[in-house]
This record gives structure tokens, C-alpha cells and sequence, in this order.
């Protein structure tokens, strides 16, 4: 065994733990499976591509309008805050607005571009972006719910643990949450083999942990994550869901059978899916 980096790992087990090309072999063939269900949803549905958050050329959302008073639900994509765009996640709006819901995806700007510090102010500018412009789009302001997935399911959480009031908006803006195979704590991702693209100190990973900036209030909260996923992304659920219960918030932890992390986010493809269950009764979707 080598020397010894992070808990009981060595560089090279702690890198594997994180690396989803080496432990999910049909990574490229489920992104790929993917694309005819990503095509029918913008052709099933009335939907408004590409429109801008901010100036620069990541803040752009993809947006399928409600019926007027809608729920919305934000899904914000992963991809190590390094790869992905919010495109290769458009199914994801499907079984939603079926049922009735306001659907936003959003795009980031990407590490080595950007620090991780940047990406989290991007994401909170396309909540308050949502918030302020809900009506045009038939959605409820009152009624917006996050989820994410693996760095995606990072910046859910870290939009829960924002002070709102700066922004403008209220302090419970953020209704509901499924952080989905998310990244609590970034202090092992600094140690491994993504810094070479994340950039981080230890003071920006402590910056960005959400495991170090729980909220005084908290929505109703399932902290999801596949069964089949490696020993790290399953801790990191775990210990997220443990600190937030310790601050008093009844938070529900999820594990998905035999799900691996690449395959979690199709979940969200089947209304049969315990995941997306627990997302319809959040936001009243029959």
C-alpha cells in the first residue's frame, strides 16, 4: 500500500474512488443511450433553449415553461465542475413537466476556466434569476425545488446554504431538495487527481464543503445516492444527511439498489423510481 493522503486511502486508492471513467466502464454508451430521450424532450415540449442568466457564456438555462403557477424545478448537472453541459441532461425534464411542472436546466462556466468559488456564485445567480423572472416562464416563485446530480448535487446543497438576503430574495426561496450522489466535502477531491482542473486551495475547498456551512433552515430534504456507487460518494451522502439531522432538520437519506453513479440521474427517466417519487410528493405533482 502507498502513503497514506486521505482517511485510510492512498493516492491511487483515492483517485479510483473518484474516477468515474475507470469504476463505470459504459460511461460514454449511457451518456450516448441517452440523446433520443434528450431530442424528444425539447421536441415534445414547448421549450426556450439557451436563454441567458448572466454575461458570460456558461449562465444560460434551458427552460420549459409551466402552466402559470407551476412548481419548478431547477436540476443542475454534474460533471466534476470540469465537462458537461446541461444538454447531455435534457431528459431529465420529462416525467416533470408531463405532470405539470416548470422545468429549468442550467449551464456554468467550467474549471480550469473558473474557480470553484465563481461556479457557486453562477448557480446562485440562476436562482435568483428563476425567482425574479417565474412568472414569465408560468412558474410559482414560491414553489422552486433543486435537485442536482454528483457536482450538481454539490451545488444544490450549496445553494441551501446561502444567505439569500443579499441577493434579494427570500431566505426559503429554495422549497425543496434532492441533492443527488452529491459532494459534501471537497477536501478529498483536493487531494485527488481532479485538482489538476479544480484548482483548489484548502481554504476554497473548505469555502465550497457544504458538510461546513449548514443552513440555520433547511427545506424538506432527501439526500439521494445509488447503491451500487463507490464507498466515498456514499459517504459523503451519509455524512451530509448526519449533519444536518444533528442540527435538528429531518432530513431523509436515500439509497438507490444496485444504482451505479452513472446510471443514478437516468432515474429520474421512470415516475416509478423511488428517486423521482420522492420529488413528486416534494412538489404536489400527481
Amino acid at each position: 500500500m502507498g502513503k497514506i493522503v486521505y482517511g485510510s486511502y492512498s493516492q491511487e486508492e483515492l483517485d479510483l474512488e473518484y474516477d468515474m471513467r475507470r469504476r463505470c466502464p459504459h460511461f460514454a454508451e449511457t451518456f450516448a443511450a441517452m440523446e433520443v430521450h434528450n431530442k424528444r424532450t425539447v421536441e415534445r415540449f414547448e421549450c426556450r433553449l439557451d436563454v441567458p442568466f448572466g454575461p458570460s457564456p456558461g449562465e444560460k438555462l434551458d427552460i420549459w415553461p409551466g402552466r402559470g403557477g407551476s412548481p419548478i424545478l431547477l436540476f443542475i448537472h454534474g460533471g466534476y465542475w470540469r465537462a458537461f453541459d446541461k444538454a447531455m441532461f435534457r431528459f431529465v425534464a420529462e416525467r416533470f413537466v408531463e405532470a405539470g411542472a416548470a422545468v429549468v436546466l442550467n449551464n456554468y462556466d467550467l474549471c480550469p476556466g473558473v474557480t470553484m468559488d465563481e461556479i457557486t456564485r453562477q448557480n446562485r445567480a440562476a436562482m435568483a434569476w428563476i425567482w425574479k423572472n417565474a412568472a414569465s416562464f408560468g412558474g410559482d416563485p414560491g414553489r422552486i425545488h433543486v435537485t442536482g446530480h454528483s457536482a450538481g448535487g454539490h451545488l444544490t446543497a450549496m445553494l441551501m446554504a446561502t444567505d439569500w438576503g443579499p441577493w434579494g430574495l427570500p431566505f426559503d426561496v429554495v422549497n425543496g431538495a434532492v441533492p443527488l450522489s452529491g459532494l459534501f466535502d471537497l477536501e478529498p477531491l483536493r487531494l485527488a487527481y481532479l485538482n489538476a482542473d479544480l484548482r483548489m486551495d484548502e481554504a476554497q475547498s473548505r469555502r465550497n464543503s457544504p458538510i461546513h456551512h449548514i443552513p440555520s433552515w433547511m427545506p424538506p430534504t432527501v439526500i439521494a445516492v445509488g447503491g451500487g456507487e463507490t464507498d466515498e460518494f456514499r459517504r459523503q451522502s451519509r455524512i451530509y444527511a448526519d449533519a444536518c439531522r444533528a442540527r435538528g432538520f429531518p432530513v431523509s437519506y436515500l439509497e438507490i439498489a444496485d444504482v451505479d453513479h452513472v446510471n443514478a440521474a437516468a432515474e429520474y427517466r421512470s415516475r416509478l423510481s423511488p428517486l423521482t417519487a420522492v420529488l413528486f410528493a416534494q412538489m404536489g405533482l400527481g
